[in-house]
């Protein structure tokens, strides 16, 4: 009976205590309830969410050391969606502790009103959380992207509690939403707005001057930026982050131009104890290799050494990229060539350094008009780069042409190959058939054997050829996909067979609702002499006769073919290329095979226009 009295009584003794918590009132109790609750049950739990969502991106997006680091991983078009859900959950809990917990009740007016009192009583907001919870949610919408959402909260922070800390680096968010925007005019206010207050805090400072550097860096003002970078640099303890900054610099150097101070900074990187991956880069670069400077031959025998250094096998492409810049740089195009496809070869994890390097050596194969090499390269980097790459737009327009111009080139070439073959006297067409067929199956057999020996992925490459082009067998060291020339080649046939696909479920069905068992028994009475099949086993004859134009009307088909492939490929090389020797030598070709043709009376004129 004592102990249920004792238990009722600490029941109403709660009770009344948190009745008199209520935002209604604003006592002293009241105050700090609601102050304690909102800190340590809701704002902190939302501070970690977004903190979480800010390491998911640190940790997630990679260094691009092919191209200057920006100052915010954050900025990555990428990083939104990496975060979407922390700072979802940072938002609903800091609008619930501002809608639970704000105190905007003026307490209760004393008899004796002194100066502090009157400060006090004269706020709008009691709660000395609700500030920050605004501050954190413009950050999560920040990281969102959702960056006109950040501004409002932001610019509410500065407009409702100018006197705070929160206003202070409310600012410093609002310079960082409008550099993103690339509303640079709003921006550079902001930073004006902060840079004329007078009780600027101190331990801001850091911040301020990296935000400034941002703003100046999007602009491509890169001698401004350094400034504000040397600025955070010296205000910066922890070493990982100032490596980064550092870097940057660095690059900003090589930039504009100054190889002397860019070479500086690259080694005050190492000597800042960075990750490999950032030492490695900055090493290499201070040495002037990707610019060209210092003693070639010295630099050439360091890079060797590296090569064979175990540490550095993933940065083996880096190496031959930079061997190559320093071959080019000397004249030597065939060994900077064979440099630079090494470094496509090896580049099995730096996806950025094998763009790179295969957008250079498919640059260096245009100038040299070599097109379906050139072809070959850029297919190999289009996979990998997107529209935030520098010159994007040109690199996808030059890339389309010419595979247009090597999809006719191609046709024209397995056309001719098939005719020939289709020509040849029969028993003479079953023994290449036989020979191909047993070919094949050997390679089967050795690659049967390689996987029982664990030798998968040791560099078998297995030859991508079209089964009926027959002469040329290509090889090379590596897997398939990292040779251009095959994969380009593969994707050449596929196109033949299939036709232009979108990457999607059921590709290989044109109609791609569901069908249902009306639909299945309506298709099955379909006449099924109606429908092509091919033949995809390797094996077996039918796949390599299956091509073969061996009645005339195939034969005519195939040599329409032809003088289409020809006629396409001399427009492509006089109005996408400028090349009109060669565009001369399709439509010549085109006009000796066909004589009679309807091409005829538009060739001139397609070759003086």
């Amino acid at each position: 009976m004592k102990k249920l009295f004792l238990h009722t009584i600490a029941l109403l003794t709660i009770v009344s205590l948190f009745s008199g918590c209520s935002t209604e009132k604003n006592t002293r109790a009241s105050r700090t309830f609601h102050n304690v609750t909102s800190h340590y049950n809701i704002y902190f739990n939302a501070s970690e969410s977004v903190k979480e969502g800010v390491l998911n991106i640190e940790e997630s997006i990679e260094n691009d050391y092919t191209r200057i680091l920006p100052i915010y991983k954050a900025s990555d078009p990428s990083a939104a969606k990496m975060v979407k859900s922390d700072m979802d959950n940072a938002v609903v809990k800091c609008s619930k502790l501002v809608e639970i917990h704000s105190i905007t009740k003026k307490p209760k007016r004393k008899k004796k009103r002194t100066r502090k009192y009157i400060e006090f009583s004269s706020q709008e907001e009691f709660n000395k959380w609700i500030d920050d919870s605004y501050l954190l949610i413009g950050e999560a919408y920040f990281y969102q992207h959702n960056f006109m959402a950040a501004i409002d909260n932001f610019s509410y922070v500065i407009r409702k509690y100018p006197d705070e800390d929160a206003s202070n680096e409310a600012r410093i968010w609002l310079i960082r939403c409008y550099s993103e925007l690339e509303r640079f005019i709003e921006a550079s206010e902001a930073i004006q707005a902060v840079q004329n207050e007078e009780n600027f805090p101190r331990k801001l400072e850091k911040k301020l001057a990296i935000a400034t550097a941002d703003y100046y860096m999007k602009q491509k003002e890169y001698a401004e930026a350094i400034k504000f970078l040397d600025i955070a640099i010296k205000k910066m303890f922890l070493k990982n982050n100032k490596a980064r900054l550092q870097y940057i610099v660095a690059q900003l150097y090589h930039e504009i131009g100054r190889e002397d101070e860019a070479s500086k900074a690259y080694l005050a990187v190492t000597r800042m104890n960075p990750g490999y991956k950032m030492a490695f880069n900055a090493k290499i670069n201070a040495a002037g290799i990707f610019s060209g400077e210092g003693d070639s031959e010295k630099i050439k025998k360091e890079l060797r050494k590296m090569l064979r250094d175990n540490k550095n096998i993933d940065f083996q492409d880096q190496i031959y990229y930079a061997l190559g810049n320093i071959y080019f740089k000397e004249g030597n195009r065939d060994v900077a060539t064979d440099n630079y496809k090494l470094s496509v070869s090896k580049s099995f994890q730096n996806q950025f350094q094998r763009a790179q390097s295969a957008i250079t050596l498919a640059d260096i194969y245009f100038e040299d008009l070599r097109y379906r090499d050139a072809q070959s390269y850029y297919d190999s980097a289009m996979i990998i780069i997107d529209e935030t790459y520098p010159d994007f737009k040109q690199l996808e327009a030059k890339y389309k042409g010419l595979t247009n111009l090597v999809d006719n080139l191609l046709a024209v070439e397995r056309e001719d190959s098939l005719q020939k073959i289709a020509l040849m006297p029969e028993l003479e067409r079953e023994s290449l058939i036989a020979r191909l067929m047993k070919e094949e199956q050997e390679e089967q057999r050795n690659m049967e054997n390689l996987a029982l020996q664990g030798a998968q992925g040791q560099g078998y490459n297995r030859s991508n050829r079209n089964r009926m082009g027959m002469g040329n067998r290509q090889s090379g060291a590596g897997w398939y996909f990292y040779n251009p020339q095959t994969v380009s080649y593969g994707r050449v046939t596929f196109q033949q067979q299939w036709g232009k696909r979108k990457l999607e479920d059921d590709w290989r069905r044109f109609n791609k609702n569901t069908m249902s068992l009306d639909d299945a028994d309506e298709f099955s009475a379909i006449d099924s002499s109606q429908m092509v099949f091919r033949e995809e086993d390797p094996l077996k004859k039918e796949f390599y006769t299956q091509d073969l134009p061996l009645t005339d009307s195939l034969m005519e088909i195939s040599h329409e073919r032809i003088r289409d492939a020809l006629y396409n490929a001399g427009k492509i090389f006089k109005s996408e290329f400028a090349n009109y020797p060669r565009s001369a030598e399709s439509f010549e070709e085109l006009n000796r095979r066909y004589p009679v043709n309807q091409r005829i009376p538009l060739t001139p004129y397609a070759r003086l226009v």
